[in-house]
């Protein structure tokens, strides 16, 4: 059973710059999900705290329409040490170019939206138990490090890293790295 998932994941990673050509994905077409929210200036100041809004999983079947935010209405700060990567992000160069995905944060939360699945992770928190690209069950643990959001698989092994570079992002995945700015609408994609 683990290693059918290993070869579907592997696999499904594989054909992922193909199936991003083959079938670009549409960027939000409501404009609240550009919005990068004011977050309070301390936590005791915040109205909402990340602890207190219900984790979001991916949908059975995956989303095709781009979910409502999980953390619109948190306005805890980020905590220390993290990079803010809050927005709707396009690669716009690497094997990826074209994927889109839109990230919250609030506190020590990140909620990654992309190619229908939807990431809940609490950095330093329990790992997180989702549905990774192929259907296969995931379990990734998420930590700031130098600035950087590293996602370990089962604790253990680095397979995601995303940080800012100035005005982009750098997203690495598995053997791909990638670049990708943030739109502020729609139609900047």
């Amino acid at each position: 059973m683990i290693v059918a998932q290993l070869v579907k994941s592997l696999a499904a990673m594989l054909y992922a710059p193909v199936r991003v050509r083959r079938h670009p994905p549409v960027p939000p077409a409501d404009f609240i999900h550009y919005e990068v929210p004011v977050l309070a200036a301390t936590k005791e100041d915040a109205a909402i705290q990340a602890i207190d809004v219900p984790v979001a999983r991916t949908f059975d079947g995956h989303w095709t329409k781009w979910p409502a935010l999980v953390l619109a209405d948190c306005d805890e700060p980020l905590i220390e040490g993290a990079p803010d990567l809050r927005g709707v992000w396009q690669v716009h160069k690497g094997p990826l170019k074209g994927h889109i995905e839109r990230n919250e944060q609030a506190g020590p939360r990140i909620v990654i939206t992309a190619g229908g699945i939807i990431h809940d992770l609490t950095v330093g928190g329990p790992p997180m138990v989702d549905e990774g690209l192929g259907g296969a069950t995931i379990n990734v643990v998420a930590r700031y490090e130098n600035a950087r959001l590293n996602l370990y698989l089962k604790g253990k092994l680095r397979v995601v890293t995303r940080y800012r570079d100035g005005d982009e992002m750098v997203w690495r995945w598995g053997p791909y790295l990638n670049r990708l700015r943030r739109l502020d609408s729609p139609s900047a994609s």
